[in-house]
């Protein structure tokens, strides 16, 4: 029998209801959750942690799936910055279930099934860029009640604000809301550098940012979208998924080249690079753009980038400009413009998501994750 339950704050007092498929009388016990946490490089623990009570306008949600994302990789390999807390958690690619409703929300009921965007994004709500729309790029941006917050979507539950749920349909899977942030990304991408529609779009780059920016790209109505990257495999679905038309290969040929052989030597109108990390992909990309172009930057970079501004800037006018994350566009979510391409059936997460694993299985999430020439993975799912 289902009942509700009454959790009071321990800081304010202020008292949510909670849902449980059990009696109300809980022992101390059953008020822990599973937590994985993160202590250094390579080096995840799954361990017992008090669950999380929701403040004001906030609500508890018990997670479902979560996506193991590249900036997960980042500091799953040793380069997390020194000064921040030991152990940490992470996870900002969840959908979930509300299981408890702080004071004040009135807009979702416990039960409902979301898709939730990372809090890391949320903006102070005043400042120009928030007063825009721009909240990503908020020089607040994580901060919440003057505490720094971020998604802890590897915690088999997390508290987030209210207004970070979108509800999902009954046919839209929790696997497949769990990336519905790397649409997100790819309808900014795209929002920022409008594709050609009877043009070449280049994609540098195949994981999953690469092939959800190519799926949402011919959403919005992409010509031919050519995509460039080291391995076959993932290629090869980004064709079948419906994310690009053709791909080059790195190691069977020079990828600017092959670029500029499949356009009569001009170039493509818009070059988006997925990859970052210690490459210098940004000096490739433009090289593969035509005079002219665009090159939008969406991967993450570790390393200093150099270019040749009087060959690539003056003799060309390229434009060169980054995308970072997502928000809103002329008013409207773009978390919310990925959730309704992905309930139409315009976008096919399933392709994408090709490893998925428990919770107490994580290390090995992210192994797979790591290694993507060893397992072959593209987008990796931990589920609850």
């Amino acid at each position: 029998m289902i009942q509700l339950h009454e959790m009071r704050h321990p800081a304010t007092g202020q008292v949510c209801m909670a849902i449980h498929p059990r009696p109300i009388h809980r022992n101390r016990k059953e008020l822990t959750m599973k937590s994985a946490l993160f202590f250094g490089e390579k080096d995840i623990r799954v361990e017992d942690r008090p669950t999380p009570v929701p403040g004001s306008g906030e609500v508890l949600i018990a997670i479902k799936s979560v996506g193991v994302c590249g900036s997960d990789l980042h500091n799953y390999r040793g380069n997390r910055a020194a000064t921040q807390d030991i152990p940490w958690e992470q996870g900002h690619e969840l959908a979930g279930v509300v299981e408890a409703l702080g004071p004040g929300v009135d807009e979702l009921a416990v039960g409902d099934r979301v898709g939730i965007e990372a809090e890391h994004l949320v903006g102070c709500g005043h400042c120009r860029e928030c007063l825009r729309g721009d909240y990503h790029i908020c020089p607040e941006r994580g901060v919440i009640n003057g505490a720094r917050h971020g998604s802890h979507g590897f915690s088999s539950h997390d508290v987030t604000l209210a207004s970070n749920c979108f509800p999902l349909p009954d046919h839209v899977s929790f696997d497949d809301a769990a990336i519905l942030d790397c649409y997100a990304c790819g309808v900014h991408a795209v929002n920022r550098t409008p594709v050609p529609v009877d043009g070449t779009s280049v994609i540098v780059g195949a994981g999953a940012i690469a092939l959800t920016l190519g799926q949402v790209a011919k959403a919005y109505g992409a010509g031919r979208i050519i995509m460039v990257g080291t391995r076959p495999e993932p290629l090869q679905t980004a064709v079948d998924a419906g994310a690009a038309d053709e791909y080059i290969v790195n190691a069977d040929e020079d990828p600017v080249l092959g670029v500029l052989d499949r356009t009569d030597g001009q170039g493509a109108e818009v070059v988006f690079e997925t990859v970052g990390g210690e490459s210098q992909l940004i000096a490739q990309c433009c090289a593969m753009a035509r005079r002219g172009g665009t090159v939008s930057v969406v991967g993450l970079f570790t390393q200093p980038q150099t270019l040749d501004s009087q060959a690539l800037g003056m003799a060309k006018e390229l434009v060169l400009t980054w995308s970072n994350s997502y928000s809103s566009w002329q008013g409207i979510s773009e978390y919310q413009t990925a959730l309704g391409l992905l309930a139409s059936g315009r976008l096919n997460a399933g392709p994408i998501i090709t490893h998925r694993f428990p919770q107490l299985q994580i290390a090995d999430a992210f192994a797979a994750a790591d290694d993507k020439w060893t397992s072959g993975a593209i987008r990796v799912v931990v589920n609850h």
